[in-house]
């Protein structure tokens, strides 16, 4: 048990252990924050109160060890750091200790560990902070590209045919999401073409795989003689190109402005109805989704359209939002059914809305394509 008079020896030497350290720092040019002299001199006091029961206080001196390092760290390499407020400092020590009735070699060792360990420790946790802020930011540059390149994947402008009403949706619950949606008008063949895809994840992965979507259907729509034709040769393509893992659902269809007549292709998609008189029925899958198998043919159904009919494509962000209690397709249902007096895009919006409202927070892609029926087939 040290003594009044033997505390007060040993912070004396510490003090002027402390004194040395600092004339050595500023004869090597060094500049010493205050606050970083400060925390030199809190470790020198705990040891000189503790010598002889080290280890009761090490905790407390390998935390001030550890702030005193990420002080430095950003603008202070870890070699001199270790030189500066270890070495230097443990010889001013040990000169101050030299002559001294009490042996402190094995304390002073002690000491030495407890510093090299908290100040190595600071430099690996913020290494490591590094390179995590580095990944973040790589990821995020990325990210900004890969969104930039898929919005210019959706539709500018939305063709104006008579007789219809067309409004899409995009709101990835990401940076960047894996949905896509596509209205085209094709002219020379007086066909629209309607489509809404959905692939699994989100990130730089699924926003690639929904260009490739977007450019293998687009292409085959040129030569082909049916939606189903589309569908069929666009899955080929991604069963043999794609990972397995990945799941693309895709609802696609022609519409016939001329007779009315839709013909919609179902890969595993899902909300699709049709809503006519009141009622909204669904359009379910006739065909697995995208990419699963190589020869998988796919069928296609067929609807002539009326007046006050509506087509509505969606991604199931919209039916499963929700924690515990999910939006669920009879609500969807319902809120477009009253609302089809209203213009696609007032349509469109309130679905978004609902949604956001529901969910608070959605986790998934919010896409969807809404077709209004705003006239009626030429008399023949």
């Amino acid at each position: 048990m040290l003594t009044r008079e033997d505390l007060e020896s040993i912070i004396y030497r510490e003090k002027l252990a402390h004194q040395a350290w600092m004339n050595k720092a500023f004869l090597q040019g060094i500049q010493l924050p205050e606050d970083v002299s400060e925390l030199v001199w809190e470790m020198l006091i705990a040891y000189a109160e503790y010598v002889d029961d080290l280890d009761n206080i090490s905790q407390d001196i390998y935390k001030t060890a550890y702030e005193l390092a990420m002080k430095l760290l950003p603008s202070v390499p870890i070699d001199q750091i270790l030189k500066y407020y270890r070495d230097y400092l443990m010889d001013a020590m040990i000169d101050y200790a030299k002559g001294q009735e009490r042996d402190q070699s094995r304390q002073l060792v002690k000491f030495s560990n407890l510093l090299s360990s908290a100040y190595c420790e600071a430099h690996s946790d913020l290494l490591k902070k590094t390179i995590r802020h580095n990944r973040a930011e790589n990821v995020s540059r990325e990210l900004k590209v890969a969104k930039q390149i898929q919005s210019h994947l959706l539709p500018k402008v939305i063709p104006k045919i008579e007789g219809f009403d067309f409004a899409g949706r995009l709101i990835p619950a990401t940076e960047i999401g894996g949905d896509y949606w596509s209205i085209k008008y094709h002219e020379k063949d007086n066909i629209i073409t309607l489509k809404l895809a959905d692939i699994t994840g989100h990130g730089i992965a699924a926003a690639t795989l929904v260009a490739a979507v977007k450019f293998i259907s687009g292409g085959y729509y040129h030569g082909s003689e049916s939606a189903v034709e589309v569908m069929n040769k666009t899955n080929r393509v991604l069963a043999i190109e794609t990972p397995h893992e990945i799941l693309v659902t895709m609802v696609y269809a022609w519409l016939d402005p001329a007779t009315y007549e839709v013909t919609i292709v179902n890969a595993g998609h899902a909300p699709v109805f049709l809503c006519q008189k009141g009622l909204c029925i669904d359009v379910p899958p006739t065909g697995t989704p995208l990419g699963f198998a190589e020869d998988t043919q796919y069928g296609e159904q067929r609807f002539k359209l009326s007046k006050g009919d509506l087509i509505f494509f969606g991604s199931d962000g919209i039916t499963e939002a929700g924690v515990g209690q999910q939006f669920g397709t009879e609500r969807l249902k319902e809120l477009v059914l009253s609302n089809t007096h209203l213009s696609a895009d007032e349509i469109a919006n309130k679905v978004v809305q609902s949604v956001r409202d529901f969910a608070k927070q959605p986790h998934d892609d919010i896409s969807l394509l809404v077709t209004r029926v705003t006239g009626e087939p030429a008399a023949p």
